[in-house]
């Protein structure tokens, strides 16, 4: 399944190979879905302010950067109103797997369509569109010890 989204002889398909081997359970394309849920369970968190219920599956380093956005929005007086809409590309940027300590980190790029509106205190609108569908490119790295018990991978760098 690694070749259905990585070419063949690249350093991400190495890498890929290496992560199967160590835990024979990964497979690349349910990875990738648990990604796509992942990143609209975390932008939704994101976008409404709620990050306590997705902090399990982000690094501290990310959930504090969050965090901050959101604190500074609730400072501002600003409440962001969002919805997904969907995901019209997921595709595997990078793939990097360390044989000696089992780390491995998968960096995956999406395509997210929503729309958002940010509103001040009176309700009156700061930025964005109600019935405009923004589209949102991102690039999220996700990283776990194959291998161990935790089949979870952790946000761990968001970027564009």
């Amino acid at each position: 399944d690694i070749t259905d989204y990585v070419a063949e002889d690249s350093d991400a398909a190495k890498a890929l190979v290496g992560m199967k081997a160590v835990d024979t359970r990964f497979n690349l394309g349910e990875f990738l879905q648990g990604a796509r849920d992942a990143y609209e369970m975390i932008l939704m968190a994101f976008e409404n302010g709620d990050l306590a219920s997705v902090q399990p599956f982000i690094s501290e380093e990310v959930y504090e950067a969050m965090a901050t956005v959101v604190e500074n929005r609730r400072e501002q007086g600003l409440n962001v109103e969002a919805t997904f809409v969907g995901i019209s590309e997921v595709s595997v940027r990078e793939a990097t797997f360390d044989r000696q300590t089992r780390e491995a980190e998968i960096s995956v790029r999406f395509t997210g369509e929503l729309t958002e509106v940010v509103r001040d205190n009176a309700g009156d609108i700061v930025s964005g569109d109600p019935n405009a569908i923004k589209r949102q490119r991102d690039v999220w790295t996700f990283a776990r010890v194959m291998g161990s018990d935790d089949p979870n991978w952790t946000l761990v760098a968001t970027g564009e």
